[in-house]
């Protein structure tokens, strides 16, 4: 191996090791269709998890939860339902998994639902299953926190830090 080609695996692996202290442990592609949703799940110990959803026909926020649950292997969604709707109680991606119904006060141990509003995050005020997806819309279940979601790093952006080291190596 070439020592620039050595430097650039270097650097890929450092890029990948600083990628998962992050804290989003996977991305998934899921489903069929035009348009394209992004659902994000970040978990108590840091762990996260961003799901591109597509889609051809509408769909709400709980039904893209369990679309992701029934096309990831190994994925789990928990819930009950209420007249009002459905109350997400757990949810297992990777081997992360989270279960709680807001019972223990003042801990909140419960999901909570997230949108994002002209590129802000917003806690939802209103049940996924009252929430439609549209093209390009992006929503977040956040446990135990009412911190919004975890920052996502752009696509590209270790591609492009590992093709820049690789040059800069390459000069010397």
């Amino acid at each position: 191996m070439h020592r620039t080609q050595s430097a650039a695996v270097a650097a890929a692996i450092a890029l990948s090791s600083s990628h998962a202290f992050a804290g989003i442990v996977a991305t998934y592609a899921v489903g069929t269709g035009t348009s394209t949703s992004t659902i994000q799940v970040d978990f108590t110990n840091g762990n996260g998890y961003v799901v591109e959803l597509s889609w051809a026909e509408p769909m709400d926020g709980f039904e893209a939860m369990q679309a992701i649950a029934a096309a990831i292997p190994g994925a789990q969604l928990q819930y009950d339902v209420y007249p009002f709707g459905s109350f997400v109680t757990g949810i297992g991606l990777g081997t992360d998994y989270e279960y709680g119904t807001g019972d223990l006060w003042p801990i909140e141990n419960y999901w909570h639902y997230w949108t994002e509003v002209d590129g802000q995050w917003q806690m939802a005020m209103f049940g996924a299953s009252d929430r439609t997806l549209t093209d390009g819309s992006k929503d977040a279940w956040v446990f135990g926190s009412a911190a919004a979601p975890q920052a996502v790093p752009a696509p590209g952006v270790a591609a492009v830090a590992l093709l820049a080291f690789a040059r800069s190596r390459r000069r010397r």
